[in-house]
């Protein structure tokens, strides 16, 4: 535990060494200026994600402030962005804290998953025979996917892998045309995420993920309900037991305070 703190504090203490820069404040690629809030929003997600700050840990917007140098304005309105994407939680009278995900709840959230990818294979499958725009997006989704994981930081980038997932379940969701059933995907994935366990996956368990997305598709696009939802089940439960044990891993290493 000790070697714990020490890791911590050797973070923390990078981060004041490093105050941003003019350079950083501009992405050429884009023409976008990055804020402070957004160098701010991004340092605190990264530590969440690499478990500096524990799940169920509090985050004083305060100690934030003196760690990264700044007002308290810019840390208040990352912390908020961070809470609207279910990473942070705000509980009145107590403040801000990391949130904590059980692994009951990674049990339904594959329960959940699980239920709707498969209810909804036939309005998928006839969705994706006559729209060609959505088959598309899925195409060059899973390409940009098999392109990710062949470069060479892939290993090193899980969040861009993490949006790439996303991206690909969405739309396979949204073909099913019903909305509330995208609206719970999406509000799910930022605890699985929020966990700690997608950034602990090991590359090879992401190249198994583009392989079975590739089966998913294979089985949409032949409009095989069959073998579509056996696809589906295969890659939910693989990554179930992926992600639990990273979770129960995670768990034995970093114990909650």
């Amino acid at each position: 535990m000790c070697c714990l703190f020490a890791a911590k504090s050797n973070l923390r203490n990078r981060k004041k060494e490093r105050p941003v820069k003019e350079e950083e404040k501009n992405h050429e690629t884009t023409g976008k200026k990055t804020t402070l809030t957004d160098k701010i929003y991004q340092d605190i997600k990264d530590d969440i994600l690499t478990k500096v700050f524990q799940p169920g840990e509090k985050l004083n917007i305060k100690e934030l402030a003196r760690e990264y140098q700044v007002s308290d304005t810019p840390v208040k309105q990352a912390l908020q962005r961070l809470a609207e994407e279910k990473l942070v939680v705000n509980t009145p009278n107590k403040g801000m804290s990391v949130r904590a995900l059980t692994p009951h709840e990674l049990q339904d959230i594959f329960d959940m998953r699980l239920m709707m990818d498969t209810f909804f294979v036939k309005d998928i499958v006839t969705t994706l025979n006559y729209n060609h725009g959505l088959r598309q997006q899925l195409i060059d989704c899973l390409e940009a996917q098999k392109k990710f994981i062949e470069s060479n930081d892939s290993n090193h980038k899980p969040d861009e892998f993490f949006e790439l997932d996303l991206e690909f379940h969405t739309l396979y969701l949204a073909a099913s045309g019903n909305q509330k059933a995208v609206n719970v995907f999406r509000d799910m994935q930022p605890f699985t995420y929020a966990s700690g366990t997608y950034v602990s996956q090991p590359h090879y368990r992401d190249c198994e993920c583009v392989e079975e997305h590739q089966a998913i598709l294979d089985a949409a696009l032949a409009s095989d309900l069959d073998a579509l939802k056996a696809a589906v089940t295969a890659h939910l439960n693989n990554s179930r037991k992926a992600l639990q044990l990273i979770f129960k891993v995670n768990q034995m290493i970093y114990p909650e305070n």
